[in-house]
């Protein structure tokens, strides 16, 4: 991975974030709330600005329910504002019969054109179209890595109080690959924010021993991560924390 893209999937911090039985589990088309969060973001032990993130019901759909618009805009500070931009990331998505179905994503970094780019999603042919027109085959499970954090809210609803939950695995499609991800369960922690304190669980990425990936979601913040640390080899380690 290159830098300025894992600064980008850093700094959103939301692609790591979920299960592909997410969609099985979900409370069947249960409306999505009405999200204006703030992260501030810490790379390697040095603040590197703000996160954004909204979550708002999709006008462009008319009277169809079920369909939204989840953003971020990073306001990047510092070097890291200098050398790499302001990443931004739109997902239109529906939620059709209790499985997240992304339409369109939208990924947008400033000064670099090469990574910043658009996905189709069609499930009728299990096919994504790029901004080239280039066409690849996808499992019908498969999301865009922004969406997926709100696949995984109701995952983790529906799981919150098992005895014995089960491993969450997931399909992420960007710009080049399917990537498959598997997370578990991992304990129930107090994180303290500048948000407050939340009653968290906490979910561990185990498909990889060398990506370190750890959220704590809040049920007060209708399953939204609170917190989130990420660490890819040697590469700095990258945490959010909610800030409002």
């Amino acid at each position: 991975m290159n830098t300025p893209n894992a600064l980008r999937k850093l700094l959103l911090a939301v692609a790591i974030v979920t299960a592909g039985n997410v969609q099985a589990a979900a409370v069947v088309d249960a409306p999505l709330p009405v999200l204006n969060l703030v992260y501030s973001v810490n790379y390697g032990g040095i603040g590197a600005g703000e996160a954004d993130v909204s979550l708002k019901p999709d006008p462009a759909v008319g009277a169809k329910a079920g369909c939204y618009i989840y953003e971020t805009v990073t306001r990047p500070v510092g070097f890291i504002k200098m050398l790499f931009g302001s990443p931004n990331q739109v997902s239109r998505f529906c939620v059709e019969g209790g499985v997240v179905r992304s339409q369109r994503f939208e990924s947008m970094l400033q000064k670099d054109e090469e990574q910043s780019y658009v996905l189709d999603f069609d499930y009728t042919k299990h096919q994504v179209t790029d901004e080239n027109g280039l066409v690849r085959e996808i499992p019908s499970e498969a999301v865009d890595s922004f969406a997926l954090q709100q696949a995984v809210r109701l995952w983790v609803a529906k799981h919150a109080t098992d005895s014995s939950p089960p491993i969450a695995e997931f399909t992420m499609v960007d710009r080049k690959n399917l990537t498959h991800y598997q997370l578990k369960l991992a304990g129930r922690e107090t994180i303290k924010t500048p948000a407050g304190d939340f009653d968290t669980i906490r979910l561990e990425r185990i498909d990889n021993p060398d990506k370190v990936g750890r959220f704590w979601l809040a049920a007060e913040r209708d399953w939204m991560p609170v917190k989130i640390q990420t660490k890819s080899g040697n590469k700095p380690t990258a945490v959010l924390t909610l800030k409002r």
